[in-house]
C-alpha cells in the first residue's frame, strides 16, 4: 500500500510539474505585451513584465517537481533508467536555477542553465522512446515517441533559426518544445507506476522501462 502511494505521488508531482511547465498558457490573461509566436518565453518573467514573479514560481515548481521525479528512477537497480534519471535532474535543476536566475539578472547565466537543461532533457526523452521502441505501436510507446520526434525536430528548428539570425529559441515552435518535454516529465512518472516491484531479491528485474533480466546467483 505505501509503494502504490508513493508511486501515486511521483505522478502527482509529475502532473503538477508539467502544468506549472506550461506557464505561458497565462500570458494573455495577465496582460502580458509578448507576442509568443515570436518572442522567448522566458521573457515573461523579465523584471517590469505582468505577472513575472508568478511565471518565475511557475518555472521553480517546474524544475522542482522534475527532479523530484527522477528520484525513484535513481532508486531502481535497472540501469536503464539511470540517464533517463540524470536528464530529469539536469532538466530540473537547469527550470528551477533559471527560475531563480532571472533574465534580466544574468541573461548569460539564465540562457546557459536553460540550455544545458533542455539538452539534457532532449537526451532523455530519446533514451525514453528508445526503451519503449519495441512495444511500438502501444499508446505508451507512441506518445514516448512522438515527444522525442517533437522535442529533437524543434530543437533543431531553433539551432538554425539562431544562426539564421533569429532568436533562437522562441516562438512556435520553443511552445511545442516545453509541450512535448511537460509530457516527458508525466511520461517517465507513468513509466514509474506501471513499473512492477521487485518482489524477489533473487529474482528478475522487470518493468516497462527497463529490460527484464535475471540476477545471478552464486553457484
Amino acid at each position: 500500500m505505501r509503494a502504490r502511494s508513493a508511486r501515486a505521488g511521483v505522478l502527482a508531482v509529475a502532473v503538477v510539474a508539467a502544468v506549472a511547465n506550461c506557464n505561458f498558457l497565462l500570458a494573455g490573461p495577465v496582460g502580458s505585451p509578448l507576442d509568443l509566436s515570436r518572442d522567448v518565453i522566458s521573457d515573461l518573467s523579465a523584471a517590469g513584465q505582468p505577472g513575472a514573479g508568478w511565471f518565475r514560481l511557475g518555472d521553480a515548481v517546474a524544475g522542482l517537481g522534475s527532479a523530484l521525479v527522477a528520484v525513484p528512477l535513481l532508486r531502481r537497480r535497472v540501469r536503464a533508467r539511470r540517464p533517463r534519471a540524470a536528464a530529469l535532474l539536469a532538466f530540473g535543476i537547469g527550470t528551477f536555477v533559471s527560475a531563480v536566475v532571472s533574465v534580466s539578472a544574468s541573461e548569460l547565466l539564465h540562457d546557459g542553465v536553460s540550455v544545458l537543461g533542455t539538452a539534457g532533457a532532449l537526451g532523455g526523452v530519446v533514451v525514453l522512446a528508445w526503451t519503449h521502441r519495441d512495444r511500438l505501436p502501444r499508446p505508451f510507446a507512441v506518445l514516448s515517441l512522438a515527444a522525442a520526434v517533437l522535442t529533437v525536430a524543434t530543437g533543431f528548428w531553433e539551432v538554425a533559426t539562431f544562426f539564421a539570425g533569429g532568436n533562437g529559441g522562441g516562438g512556435n515552435a520553443q511552445r511545442v518544445q516545453v509541450w512535448s518535454l511537460s509530457a516527458w516529465v508525466v511520461l517517465e512518472a507513468v513509466d514509474v507506476v506501471r513499473a512492477r516491484p521487485r518482489q524477489d531479491p533473487d529474482g528478475p528485474q522487470e518493468g516497462p522501462g527497463g529490460r527484464d533480466r535475471a540476477a545471478t546467483t552464486s553457484p
